[in-house]
């Protein structure tokens, strides 16, 4: 089938989402779709490329950040791309369009159902189900959750990535229902390697340098874990925001920022290493979908402390593969990682076991899911 991916973000920009687009343009034109994507322009990004085998994309739009996006940014791209779907649609044929988050990329679909009469299904990664990111979108929720229902009920197929996700999509609307098909990971790429052991026992925390993702609560906790642990310890930071400058504060006001080392944005080709030479993965965010670094962590063999939230309390299974730590309870996480900082023992343990874990999540097969519903809606 000649499918239509859309979504504002794709590698190298964006988070979990994009890499989720990445993923299923790999194996549905591995399955025999003709895929084209249409995304965000981004500074010197080609405008158009053949990506594994997809045609990407890449149209006029609001762009600042690589790694965030805001609401007038959002909007600029759904306009700019129900303009440009539009012409495609009339200039090519499509059989199903599959979008990217319901705002922007929803809204276009559900334009494009009713103008071209081309059925489409919505992957809903998170923010866009009504409160599940209250701590940056509380006030706008009550006004954008029509929108959201009138997207999602005329989708041939609404997919989430958690079980949280469709509690509260289901509270919002119980009379539609929610496919939860969690995000995987590339588990032949993200996988353990021989290596010496680290002089300092590191700590990796990826994401965006924004609150949301906590990071400051680890922050908090290190002082802690400097008085608890008996060995060397580092903590490495892979992200970038405007968050940096509040957390660099935070740190020296501790006397915690000897411990931590940021290292700015690094490729996602080459993001296999961090996980490969960490020992810990710590991911404390307020809210979650379900994180592909968490994923990717498990792969790669590493015990995960992460915040005791949806998405992550489904892959996270506490004592087994890490520890969960509830809101903003810093002394637990200090003990929690100190614990593992002086047991190798006990890392090798739940390590394991997170990759035993992210087998059962291989893109392969969550994509074949998508595969199977693709070829029940698409218009042949």
């Amino acid at each position: 089938m000649n499918l239509l991916f859309i979504n504002n973000e794709f590698p190298p920009i964006g988070g979990g989402g994009s890499t989720v687009t990445k993923y299923a343009i790999k194996h549905l034109v591995a399955d025999g779709h003709t895929v084209t994507l249409i995304t965000s322009r981004y500074k010197d990004l080609p405008h158009r490329e053949i990506i594994d085998g997809a045609t990407v994309i890449r149209i006029p739009a609001l762009r600042k950040y690589k790694d965030y996006s805001s609401m007038i940014e959002l909007v600029s791209f759904g306009i700019s791309a129900l303009a440009y779907s539009v012409f495609f649609t009339m200039k090519y044929k499509v059989d199903f369009v599959f979008a990217f988050f319901a705002v922007p990329a929803g809204w276009v679909a559900w334009v494009l159902s009713y103008l071209r009469g081309i059925p489409y299904g919505v992957y809903f990664g998170g923010s866009d189900i009504p409160n599940a990111n209250p701590s940056r979108f509380k006030h706008v929720y009550p006004l954008l959750t029509p929108l959201l229902k009138t997207i999602w009920r005329r989708a041939s197929f609404r997919s989430v990535c958690s079980e949280e996700l469709r509690d509260l999509a289901k509270q919002a609307d119980p009379e539609t229902d929610f496919l939860c098909i969690p995000n995987g990971v590339e588990t032949s790429r993200f996988a353990p390697i021989d290596r010496p052991a680290n002089p300092k026992v590191k700590i990796l925390f990826i994401g965006r340098l924004i609150p949301r993702k906590g990071f400051h609560r680890v922050v908090r906790a290190l002082p802690k874990v400097r008085s608890l642990v008996r060995v060397p310890f580092e903590v490495e930071v892979v992200g970038t925001g405007l968050y940096r400058e509040e957390l660099d504060m935070l740190a020296e006001e501790l006397g915690v920022s000897d411990l931590i080392r940021y290292v700015g944005m690094v490729p996602y080709d080459q993001l296999e290493k961090s996980y490969q030479y960490a020992d810990i993965f710590v991911l404390t965010s307020l809210s979650e979908g379900m994180p592909s670094v968490i994923l990717e962590a498990m792969g790669c063999g590493l015990p995960v402390i992460a915040s005791n939230v949806g998405g992550n309390n489904e892959i996270v299974h506490e004592g087994e593969n890490g520890y969960l730590i509830m809101g903003d309870n810093v002394e637990d996480l200090a003990e929690k990682l100190s614990k593992l900082i002086d047991d190798s023992d006990l890392r090798d343990r739940m390590g394991k076991k997170s990759r035993e874990y992210a087998l059962e999540y291989d893109w392969k097969n969550i994509m074949g899911k998508y595969n199977e519903l693709i070829n029940q809606y698409g218009k042949r």
